[in-house]
């Protein structure tokens, strides 16, 4: 029985002016990802499901997703103050009563912690050990000040799945380019290639292939990405790697279905097995 083709992170959501989201450059009021438009990019790509990420700590229109769609394979919250213990409220209460009425399987972060304060103080370490009590994964998306925080995260939580996101890069400076995607220059210097590809040996971290279209300085299939790719994938194996669109911002240019060529085109040498793991084993096991 072949391997299911899962998308591990696409997003969904609905104009500002209907739901409650936030607001900026990259998702205007009027700029929807619909579940149908989702749905249909799926179909077309011979994609079997998709993780359902939302552009914030509003949970609604994925969870009325994951709660309609058979193709939406679980979801990912977005961690906000009162998750990562800044609000002044238990963390671990306020992460029990958004997950009764969102059964998410991974939460997505932006923070750990105060930068320069070790770890073991953070007020979001309670939410990390929850975390891991109850076999859910953390979606980390740090910017370059939080990324240092990683480093010890396996030894102080190491039960903890963390994935890191579009091939692991720290984001700062964010553009958006004619085509409504995010843009980052730069973003994968050698130095942070090293720290990513050193995140490896903790045994539960996990890379997204996935980004590459934000990154690179070249046109798809980004072949300036190709050596990096290989680097990255060989130091985490596909059993720890799992391929995501980042959907809707690829629907445009280069369109959904290329993303999936850029596995191919990046990682030309991989075996059918390696092909399934990324493409879906990895992601299943984590998530599901």
């Amino acid at each position: 029985m072949s391997t299911a083709v899962v998308d591990a992170h696409v997003h969904v959501f609905e104009r500002a002016d209907r739901v409650a989201r936030g607001v900026d450059e990259l998702v205007p009021v009027d700029r929807t990802a619909s579940v149908d438009a989702l749905g249909a990019r799926l179909r077309a790509a011979g994609v079997d499901g998709a993780v359902l990420v939302p552009l914030d700590r509003h949970d609604e229109p994925v969870r009325r997703a994951l709660a309609t769609s058979p193709w939406a394979v679980a979801a990912v919250a977005v961690a906000g103050e009162a998750e990562q213990g800044r609000a002044g409220v238990d963390p671990v209460q306020a992460l029990e009563r958004r997950w009764e009425g969102f059964p998410f399987r991974a939460l997505r972060t932006t923070w750990l912690g105060d930068p320069g304060r070790p770890l073991e103080d953070s007020p979001m370490l309670p939410t990390l050990r929850w975390l891991a009590r109850r076999g859910l994964a953390l979606w980390s998306y740090l910017p370059p000040e939080q990324a240092p925080l990683l480093e010890p995260l396996g030894a102080l939580v190491p039960d903890l799945a963390v994935v890191l996101n579009h091939l692991g890069f720290a984001p700062s400076g964010m553009w958006v380019d004619a085509h409504g995607r995010p843009r980052f220059d730069g973003a994968l210097a050698p130095a942070e290639v090293e720290r990513v590809e050193g995140l490896a040996r903790h045994p539960r971290t996990h890379l997204m292939f996935s980004g590459h279209y934000a990154l690179s300085a070249q046109d798809h299939p980004y072949p300036d990405l190709a050596e990096t790719s290989q680097r990255l994938v060989a130091a985490f194996g596909a059993d720890r790697t799992l391929w995501a669109s980042d959907w809707p911002w690829v629907d445009a240019v280069p369109g959904y279905t290329a993303t999936l060529d850029v596995l191919e085109a990046c990682l030309p040498g991989i075996t059918p097995g390696e092909r399934a793991d990324i493409l879906g084993g990895t992601v299943t096991r984590l998530l599901t």
